[in-house]
């Protein structure tokens, strides 16, 4: 068990009265009580003020390790729109030796193109996983949560514990808050609002909820950029898709955090694509000579985000080429930011991103147009 008095129930960091600008922080005249909040989620939840707080994945991992003993299951949570970065802790929630099942949630920001059974199935081939240990879930769905408080609690037998385990910003402490029916936690689009374990007993009282802080080392933007741009890349609604016909030589920028420049497509002379991004993602198409001149000097209006401060921090426009091939039924995925779909021709191109951000290949994910319109 967690010391849960002398800890936040809104982050889970340990209360301390030093450092004002840091987690945890109480004034000293202050008595924890089991409801005080520390400054920092009192500003978030009342004033929107978002803080970026600083906590190695060494440290939470050794958190989460000190918990997972008494555990009796974990539940990996899966951010089905950012699938590249929430899904690179399910090696180690595997090598924890306790029964896994995977979250696939906001499911609700694809709701206009794919099913819960189709992310389920995609998810299934995906992680090579039994499609009965994958659970599709918006955990801002009332009635959703309702059947997976009801289904947990079918399956566990009363006083054993769940930890929710996962990336930064998957959505744990919402879900969290949906499991216990409490708004205690403190939910924000920042990722890393979690410090430290927070914990709760679900409705019924039969089960013990563990949420950790979400690991942060898969996450290429979240040290580069400033909270207001990391809060872009989280879809509030949905996600917005373009449908683009491309030739040669053109160029599609998403934001200032990628862009992808046409270099060959066969006899044809083009290809058509579709582009999924977060509604805060501004899409631009536009050729080559015409984007270099958007560069610099730096277009916010177009190149956003990030703000001018984090595309100096990404180093732009000096990124990285990537020679990339894509073909129908593939899409081209920018990990955190969104994905290009391929839905005719064949596509060689290059894609320019910040030093150590790396392009995925992978099946698509939603169907092609047409193939929406036949189901």
């Amino acid at each position: 068990m967690v010391d849960a008095i002398n800890r936040c129930p809104g982050c889970g960091a340990e209360f301390q009265t030093d450092n004002p600008d840091g987690g945890g922080y109480i004034p000293s005249n202050k008595t924890p009580d089991g409801k005080l909040v520390c400054r920092r989620c009192f500003q978030m939840r009342h004033y929107g003020v978002l803080k970026k707080a600083s906590i190695k994945d060494k440290v939470i991992k050794e958190d989460i390790l000190s918990q997972v003993k008494r555990c009796s299951a974990v539940f990996l949570v899966v951010d089905i729109g950012q699938f590249e970065i929430s899904c690179e802790a399910l090696n180690w929630a595997v090598e924890m030796d306790k029964p896994v099942f995977v979250l696939v949630n906001k499911c609700d920001v694809l709701k206009k193109w794919v099913t819960p059974d189709q992310i389920s199935r995609w998810v299934s081939d995906r992680l090579k996983l039994d499609p009965k240990r994958i659970i599709p879930i918006s955990a801002k769905d009332r009635r959703a949560m309702a059947d997976l408080r009801h289904r947990i609690e079918d399956t566990f037998s009363p006083g054993e514990a769940i930890l929710l385990l996962g990336t930064t910003n998957v959505g744990k402490s919402t879900l969290l808050s949906g499991l216990i029916c409490s708004d205690t936690p403190t939910v924000s689009r920042l990722p890393g609002t979690t410090l430290g374990v927070v914990e709760g007993k679900g409705k019924s009282g039969r089960v013990l909820y563990v949420d950790a802080p979400g690991l942060k080392e898969s996450n290429p933007w979240l040290s580069r950029m400033c909270p207001e741009c990391l809060v872009a890349l989280i879809p509030q609604k949905g996600f917005s898709n373009f449908v683009f016909t491309l030739k040669t030589g053109q160029v599609i920028a998403l934001g200032g955090l990628g862009w992808l420049r046409l270099d060959s497509c066969g006899d044809r002379g083009w290809v058509k694509v579709e582009v999924f991004v977060p509604e805060g993602v501004t899409v631009h198409a536009t050729n080559s000579d015409k984007f270099k001149s958007l560069c610099d000097p730096f277009r916010e209006d177009i190149m956003s985000p990030p703000c001018p401060s984090c595309w100096s921090s990404l180093d732009g426009p000096s990124y990285t080429s990537h020679p990339v091939s894509i073909h129908v039924n593939q899409d081209l995925v920018i990990p955190g930011c969104g994905w290009i779909a391929l839905r005719s021709g064949n596509f060689s191109g290059t894609l320019s991103l910040p030093e150590g951000v790396d392009p995925v290949v992978r099946p698509s994910l939603i169907p092609s147009e047409a193939v929406r319109k036949k189901a």
